[in-house]
């Protein structure tokens, strides 16, 4: 058998290799796909845990930032009205 007689069965072995290879490359491209999908599920579960507590955790923190904000306000008052009693006398 000479080259030339073999020369169709090369290229038959070779577009079977070249099918394998892209059917191959393109499983490991699908299975990235997935496991980058499952990845970002992942994380935005994560983050929508914690856009579900904020709305309980405002409050108390909004009150008590209110509260020391009050407090601060009537400590400057009182500094104030000390200075100034002090000064009249």
């Amino acid at each position: 058998m000479s080259f030339q007689q073999s020369l169709p069965y090369v290229e038959l072995a070779s577009f079977f290799i070249v099918i394998i290879g892209i059917v191959y490359e393109f499983g490991k491209w699908r299975q990235r796909n997935e496991t980058q999908k499952e990845d970002i599920i992942r994380r935005l579960d994560a983050i929508s845990a914690k856009i579900d507590k904020i709305p309980q955790e405002f409050g108390p923190v909004f009150i008590d930032l209110y509260k020391m904000w009050e407090k601060l306000k009537e400590g400057n008052e009182t500094k104030k009205r000390k200075e100034k009693i002090q000064s009249e006398q």
